[in-house]
């Protein structure tokens, strides 16, 4: 009888903590924020994200830094010790699907070429570039084997193909591309996108990704290829290809330097409903730039790791990291206003205006930090 008081009374002690328990406030629940989609890719153009989300904490001094929910896939925004956002990042092929997704509105912001966001806007999606992320990078390759060098060779080279020289590039609105066409057609050489032109000098191929340079000109698929950093110095360490040309190098001559490819870009109604987040993006992308630039020799390992290339690719590759839209650089978005209107690229929004017509609509530099 003791022994069945005794277990009835630790019955009813246990259910009085139980009750007592249940009855204490809930824990608070993590507060809400906004969750981002951004778009990227692991290459040496998005060199200032990349190094941001592998330095993370370290990057706190900027303000703002970007802490692993999940490695490569999911990332959280703090603004000092506070949580501003998550950031869920999905690889693209290119600028071009960039651009699509981004009118579907299934992506936010991204890190992609100027020219993509340009031709987004074109096709009526209200996207604004926020800052540059790099200037310069972007390489002509040829054959492992080749002994060309130099734009006199290049030229040397098109001009004495039997058949129409077939230059490569990864997507159809990235700056490359553009680059390309416009030096090419500048210089005086007729370049055409149709394969079956006999009458061209050059045919552009679209090699349709990035991942698609490297082994293009093994499987005989095109005679050259052009391309962002890391992929021409990747394949010149691999014995892929080449370099036969450096920004610098392409005709007219003196004409490409500080010239723009990649920047940071986001729909409008994200700048508008959520201007903290874009505003901590931009002030940590500007911060991790400016540690690259003046850091490179410690920021090449960790690039590299994140790449997954060698730590002498990123060594080999000279372009600049940034996000100041300088006078240079402005001059080099109008020439792709100007280029993507003349080879009848544009065909919407952007058809037929100048670039004084389109830049206060095109770029928002509201949160680059004087």
């Amino acid at each position: 009888m003791k022994k069945s008081f005794a277990m009835l009374a630790v019955l009813l002690s246990a259910l009085t903590l139980i009750t007592s328990v249940g009855t204490l406030p809930a824990p608070a629940a993590e507060p809400e924020v906004p969750v981002i989609n951004l778009a990227w890719d692991f290459d040496l153009h998005g060199g200032a994200l990349l190094a941001a989300v592998s330095k993370g904490k370290d990057f706190k001094d900027s303000g703002y830094y970007l802490e692993p929910v999940v490695e490569k896939q999911q990332y959280s925004l703090f603004k000092g010790d506070k949580k501003i956002a998550l950031i869920n990042t999905i690889v693209t092929k290119g600028s071009s699907e960039t651009a699509v997704l981004m009118g579907q509105k299934r992506i936010d912001c991204c890190v992609n070429s100027s020219t993509g966001m340009m031709c987004a806007k074109d096709q009526g999606t209200d996207v604004q570039i926020l800052c540059p992320i790099h200037v310069d990078g972007i390489c002509l390759v040829f054959p492992a084997k080749s002994k060309v060098y130099g734009w006199e060779a290049v030229e040397k080279a098109i001009k004495s193909s039997k058949a129409p020289f077939r230059i490569g590039f990864h997507s159809p609105t990235s700056a490359p591309r553009v680059l390309i066409q416009a030096a090419l057609t500048r210089a005086g050489i007729k370049v055409s996108l149709d394969p079956n032109d006999k009458n061209t000098e050059v045919v552009l191929v679209n090699l349709n990704g990035s991942k698609n340079l490297m082994t293009s000109l093994s499987n005989n698929l095109v005679d050259a290829w052009v391309g962002p950093s890391h992929h021409p110095e990747l394949a010149e360490n691999n014995g892929f290809g080449k370099i036969a040309l450096k920004l610098r190098d392409f005709p007219p001559k003196g004409q490409w330097y500080d010239f723009p490819c990649c920047v940071f870009a986001a729909n409008r109604y994200v700048i508008k409903k959520q201007p903290e987040v874009m505003k901590g993006m931009v002030t940590l992308l500007s911060y991790s730039a400016a540690w690259c630039q003046k850091n490179r020799a410690a920021a090449a390992p960790i690039l590299a790791e994140t790449i997954g290339i060698p730590e002498q690719v990123v060594k080999n590759a000279e372009l600049v990291f940034t996000t100041k839209p300088t006078k240079k650089w402005l001059e080099g978005e109008a020439l792709y206003v100007e280029m993507l209107n003349q080879l009848g690229i544009f065909e919407g929004e952007m058809k037929g205006k100048s670039f004084k017509d389109v830049k206060e609509e095109l770029f928002n530099f509201q949160f680059i930090s004087e």
